[in-house]
C-alpha cells in the first residue's frame, strides 16, 4: 500500500506558514492537500468506532480581516463509548497533527473554554511525557492504515493517562473510568492472593471501598462477613471457644463457633451445594428416555437400577418386578452433609450400619449409595462457586497472634482448602457431624478483605508472620477523593452541588498540600521549626469531608472535625498555633494550585 505522506509535504508548513492567500495563492491547494491526508487517517479511525472532529481549513485568523496560513494543521479524536464522547467533546481529546517537524500524537484540551492543560502543572506533565513525535522521514513511510493502526495502538496505550488527564479537569467519565481500573486491579489483587489489606490515611474510606470490592466480586450481603478488631478480641470470638450455657438450674459451657469459622462453614456449604446436585439429576433424568436414569449401586454387587423424579422426590426400582420406593430428599441431604463435612466425596464402599447410623432408620442403603454418590459427582460437575469476602476492619488493633492462632499456617494463599485443614483448640469438642469435624480449613471461595490506617499507634503490633500472608494496598487520600462524586455516600444530608463539590476538591488538596509542606511555597523555603512535617499518612481524606453534609458549611467543618484532628497530629511539635493557622489558611483557599 502506497505511502501516506511525502518527506516534502511537512516542508511545506516551513515555506508557507505566516503568509496570507494574497501573497501566496497556491497555498491554499497544497496545504488542503496535506489537510486531507489527516481526513483520511480519521476516515479509518471512524470505521474502528473513534468519533473525530477535523476543520481542513489551512488558514487562520491572524486579526481584523486577516487570514494566514497555519503552522500546525490537526484533528480531535475521542474515545468510541458514547457516554464518554457526550463526557469529553470540545473539553479533552486525543490529537493527529503535522507540521514542519512531522506527525505528533498527543492528549490535549480545548483552551478556549477553559481547559488550559499548560497552566496545570500535572496536565502539562501527561501531555508532555505521553507525546509521539514522528518525523518528516520516518512519516514518509507510513500508509494510512499504518496511520490508524498506530493511532488505535497509542490510544489504547495511553488510556489510563487520558482518564487522569480529563480528571484534571473534574471530567466525570474520566473520573468514573479511572475508579473502574483501580477496582479491577484492587480485585485481581485479591483474587490472586485470597488476603488483602487496605492501608492508608484515615478517611479515605477504606472499609466502604472493601465492601465495594466484594460487590465488584458478585457478593451480596449474604456473602459478606464484617468484623472489627479491637484489643479485647480474641480467638473464641474470631475461631471457636467455649460459652456459658444454661439448661434449667444447670450453668455449663459449650463449644461456639466463632465468627470466621461460621461464616466458613458457610462458605463451605455453600460451595459443596447438595441442592446443585440434586437438581442436576432430576434434569438427567427428565432427559433420558421414558424418564428413567439407570445408577449404579456400587460396592461388590456392582448392580444397576432405574430411578425416576415423581412428586418433587426422587423415586427408584431395586429391580424392574419391584414397586417404586422412595429416596427421601432430607435423607439424602442428611448422608450428603455428613460426607461432605468429612471432606468425603467417593462413597461407593460405605457399609449400611454407618448409612443408617446418619438417617436414623432403616434404608435401602445401596440404591441411597448409588443415588447419593450421583448427586455428589452432579453437585462437582456443574459447581458455580460464589466468592465469600469476610472484612476485618483495623485489622492491627487485634492482638493478630491471639485471634488467629493455627490459621496462621490455613490462611495462607497457598494453603486454602483441605490441604490446609488444621486442629483447633477445641477440636475434640467439634461433633462428628460437622463440617469441621476432621479440622479446620479455610475455604477456596473465602477472601479476606483487612483495613488499617497508617498513623494507628497499634500498626507496629502485626506479626510479620500475618503481614507476608497478606498483599498491601495503599489507598491515598488523592484516589478515593472520587467518593464525593458518589450519591450513596451521602445518604439521608443529600449530596451537594457540583459546584460545591468542586470547591471540597479544590480546599481538599490544597489542605492536603500544605499538610506535606507542599502547598504554594518549597518547602526548602520553611525552617524546620515552621515545617508542618508530616507524610501523606496524615493526610485528611474525603470522608472527612462527608460530614459537610451535617453543617452545609465549611466553616464548621474546620472548627468542630478538622482543626482538632490536625492539633493533635501536631501535638509535641513547635510553633502549632501557626502551624493550624497555615493548614486553616491551605484549607480556606479555594483556587487550585
Amino acid at each position: 500500500m502506497a505511502n501516506l505522506f511525502e518527506e516534502l509535504d511537512f516542508a511545506l508548513f516551513t515555506q508557507y506558514q505566516g503568509k496570507t492567500q494574497t501573497e501566496a495563492p497556491d497555498g491554499q491547494t497544497k496545504l488542503r492537500n496535506l489537510y486531507d491526508k489527516l481526513g483520511l487517517i480519521l476516515d479509518g479511525l471512524q470505521k474502528l468506532g473513534y468519533k473525530t472532529d477535523i476543520n481542513r481549513n489551512p488558514l487562520t485568523q491572524a486579526g481584523p480581516s486577516t487570514m494566514k496560513y497555519c503552522s500546525y494543521h490537526w484533528s480531535k479524536i475521542y474515545p468510541k463509548d458514547q457516554s464518554f464522547y457526550n463526557g469529553c467533546v470540545g473539553k479533552v481529546f486525543f490529537v493527529i497533527g503535522s507540521t514542519e517537524k512531522g506527525i505528533d500524537i498527543h492528549i490535549d484540551s480545548n483552551s478556549r473554554k477553559g481547559y488550559n492543560s499548560d497552566s496545570n502543572k500535572a496536565t502539562k506533565t501527561i501531555k508532555d511525557e505521553t507525546w509521539l513525535q514522528i518525523s518528516p522521514n520516518e512519516a514518509s513511510q507510513y500508509s494510512c492504515d499504518d496511520y490508524v493502526k498506530r493511532v488505535d495502538r497509542y490510544i489504547k496505550e495511553c488510556w489510563k493517562e487520558f482518564n487522569l488527564f480529563g480528571k484534571e479537569f473534574n471530567i466525570f467519565v474520566c473520573t468514573e473510568e479511572l475508579n473502574k481500573m483501580e477496582m479491577d486491579n484492587i480485585k485481581n489483587l485479591l483474587l490472586s492472593n485470597y488476603n488483602l489489606i487496605l492501608t492508608g490515611a484515615p478517611g479515605t474510606g477504606k472499609t466502604y471501598l472493601a465492601k465495594e470490592i466484594a460487590n465488584a466480586l458478585g457478593c451480596d450481603k449474604d456473602h459478606i462477613g464484617f468484623v472489627q478488631f479491637h484489643p479485647s478480641y480474641d480467638y473464641t470470638d474470631f475461631v471457636e471457644g467455649l460459652r456459658p450455657v444454661k439448661e434449667g438450674d444447670t450453668l455449663g459451657f459449650q463449644r461456639k463457633n466463632g465468627v470466621f469459622k461460621e461464616f466458613c462453614k458457610k462458605a463451605l456449604m455453600d460451595m459443596n451445594t447438595f441442592e446443585a446436585g440434586y437438581q442436576a439429576l432430576v434434569t438427567l433424568i427428565l432427559d433420558s428416555p421414558n424418564q428413567e436414569y439407570i445408577c449404579s449401586t456400587y460396592g461388590s454387587d456392582n448392580n444397576q437400577f432405574n430411578i425416576y423424579y415423581e412428586n418433587d422426590e426422587i423415586t427408584f426400582k431395586r429391580r424392574d418386578s419391584d414397586n417404586k420406593r422412595t429416596a427421601f430428599k432430607e435423607r439424602l441431604l442428611k448422608l450428603y452433609n455428613y460426607y461432605i463435612g468429612k471432606g468425603i466425596t467417593d462413597i461407593k464402599n460405605v457399609v449400611r450400619d454407618e448409612m443408617e447410623s446418619v438417617v436414623g432408620c432403616s434404608i435401602d442403603y445401596t440404591n441411597y449409595r448409588g443415588i447419593l454418590q450421583t448427586i455428589i459427582d452432579q453437585q462437582e460437575n456443574n459447581q458455580v462457586t460464589k466468592p465469600y469476602v469476610f472484612i476485618v476492619d483495623e485489622i492491627n488493633r487485634g492482638e493478630i497472634s491471639k485471634i488467629f492462632g493455627e490459621l496462621f499456617y490455613s490462611i495462607d494463599s497457598g494453603y486454602r482448602g483441605i490441604k490446609g485443614r488444621v486442629n483447633t483448640q477445641y477440636q475434640n469438642l467439634v461433633p462428628d457431624d460437622d463440617v469441621f469435624s476432621k479440622g479446620f480449613y479455610i475455604p477456596e471461595n473465602v477472601y479476606i478483605i483487612g483495613t488499617m490506617n497508617d498513623i494507628d499507634r497499634s500498626v507496629e503490633s502485626m506479626d510479620f508472620a500475618m503481614r507476608r500472608r497478606f498483599a498491601w494496598k495503599e489507598i491515598t487520600a488523592k484516589s478515593r477523593q472520587s467518593m464525593l462524586d458518589e450519591d450513596e455516600t451521602w445518604g439521608s444530608s443529600g449530596k451537594p452541588s457540583e459546584e460545591v463539590i468542586a470547591e471540597m476538591k479544590t480546599r481538599m488538596d490544597n489542605l492536603n498540600a500544605c499538610i506535606i509542606d507542599k502547598y504554594k511555597i518549597d518547602e526548602e523555603e520553611l525552617s524546620p521549626r515552621d515545617r508542618i512535617g508530616l507524610t501523606e499518612a496524615y493526610q485528611i481524606g474525603a470522608a472527612y469531608f462527608l460530614k459537610y453534609g451535617m453543617y452545609g458549611n465549611f466553616d464548621d467543618l474546620w472548627t468542630n472535625h478538622l482543626k482538632g484532628l490536625l492539633y493533635e497530629y501536631l501535638r509535641g511539635t513547635t510553633n502549632i498555633e501557626i502551624k493550624i493557622e497555615r493548614l486553616q489558611d491551605a484549607y480556606n483557599d479555594t483556587t487550585a494550585h
